[in-house]
């Protein structure tokens, strides 16, 4: 009992740190972010050992997960081996094996507990993150706030604003779907859920914001409309085409929809760097730049894109064409056969039984695919929300379920006394 309680505060604690929150802490309170602070790279390198430690105990596990998911295999090898054609190979190599641990994560939550085991152990490192952001709002409103020279908003204890937004519409996701009997766990989870729409909006994200509604009310369809009406999910989408159909015949453009959450035209820029992005990735089309070896000066590309724009973006503000830029079209292809693989898994278990949690898989990919549409986080190295993707696909394996309850059902048997000779 005390060596399973002392792993689940190790594993909050693990996710609390991938979430983002703990960032500005290890840097000293600067923004250069995880990957350029030795202090942060030394608390990375603590948390992946110790994760590839719970790893190791549960092996045959393990390398069962990663078998019965080679796409997930191919782009850890891919990454792995990208430093050989990349201009930055230290950095590439290191990155690799930042992926590594960040897949790991998820491999050990797959591996050891069940969804509502995931969720409860989630939630705890979202409320943890969601109090210190209120308590340093309190006490400091000034550097809780974006930094200075960045768009308004709220940025809490973590770096950027649109860090916080992703990491509280993941929080609303997971505190949704766990399911709480007692009366004192309903009022706490009705209070987390408000503290974490508040600070999502706090966050002024209109990438996560968005992404939140949409799985909520897919979410909604496949409970409702396709679970108790019989209705097709073919049927569904057709709809959500000619809905969006009839609203282009209105005259109604992207603009219009932008000005009224007040953003420009050009999402923010985003527009000119995913053409400049485009561009870069017809460069190297096949195999790409290197694992996370595009931004910042790492290629000589990326000056390229920032002369172009004008600006210095971080990353390509969207997952699929990051992957493509960092693992070429290779990567891509792996990425979204792991997707699919996944969806057709979390379909098939949100079909076995019309329950909130039961749905869970597949809010959580509908969550991935869409956010990914304007962040990063597919294949993204000192990520959470990769970890949970991992987490959720290989979790939803059913041959990992077998096993996982035939080694359950040993142990228990193991732990039944002998009988008692005659």
């Amino acid at each position: 009992m005390l060596r399973n309680i002392i792993e689940k505060v190790i594993l909050v604690s693990v996710a609390l740190t991938l979430s983002g929150a703990l960032w500005r802490v290890l840097s000293g309170g600067s923004d250069a972010g995880v990957d350029g602070d030795p202090r942060a790279q030394v608390v990375l390198a603590c948390v992946y050992s110790v994760l590839a430690v719970l790893a190791l105990l549960e092996i045959r596990r393990s390398a069962l997960s990663l078998y019965q998911n080679l796409a997930l295999l191919g782009l850890m090898l891919l990454a792995f081996v990208s430093p050989f054609w990349s201009d930055s190979p230290d950095l590439v190599f290191r990155r690799a094996i930042a992926l590594t641990g960040t897949t790991l994560f998820g491999i050990v939550l797959a591996t050891r507990y069940s969804f509502d085991e995931q969720l409860r152990i989630l939630r705890g490192a979202f409320r943890v993150a969601a109090t210190a952001t209120l308590a340093l709002l309190l006490v400091s409103p000034s550097r809780a706030l974006a930094a200075p020279g960045s768009a308004e908003g709220l940025r809490g204890v973590f770096p950027h604003k649109n860090i916080l937004g992703g990491a509280m519409a993941l929080a609303f996701l997971v505190e949704w779907h766990v399911h709480d009997q007692k009366a004192k766990a309903k009022t706490l989870r009705l209070l987390s859920l408000c503290a974490y729409g508040g600070l999502l909006l706090a966050s002024d994200s209109i990438t996560s914001i968005g992404t939140l509604i949409a799985v909520l009310g897919g979410v909604w369809i496949v409970r409702v409309a396709c679970a108790r009406h019989s209705l097709p999910l073919s049927w569904v989408a057709v709809y959500i085409v000619l809905a969006g159909f009839a609203v282009t015949l209105t005259g109604v453009e992207a603009g219009d929809l932008l000005w009224l959450v007040g953003r420009s035209s050009d999402m923010t820029g985003r527009l000119e760097l995913w053409n400049a992005v485009v561009q870069a990735i017809a460069q190297k089309p096949i195999l790409g730049f290197g694992f996370s070896g595009f931004w910042m000066g790492a290629s000589a590309g990326s000056e390229t894109v920032k002369r172009q724009i004008l600006w210095t973006p971080l990353y390509s503000h969207n997952g699929y064409l990051e992957i493509a830029l960092s693992l070429g079209l290779v990567g891509l292809l792996l990425a979204i056969i792991l997707l699919a693989q996944g969806f057709k898994r979390a379909w098939v278990r949100s079909q076995a039984e019309n329950s909130l949690q039961s749905v869970w898989p597949l809010a959580l990919l509908m969550f991935v695919a869409i956010h990914n549409l304007g962040e990063c986080s597919i294949a993204w190295q000192n990520s959470l929300e990769w970890s949970v993707c991992v987490a959720t696909i290989v979790g939803c394996d059913p041959m990992l379920r077998v096993a996982f309850e035939s080694h359950e059902e040993i142990e228990d048997t193991s732990n039944e006394p002998a009988p008692e000779c005659a």
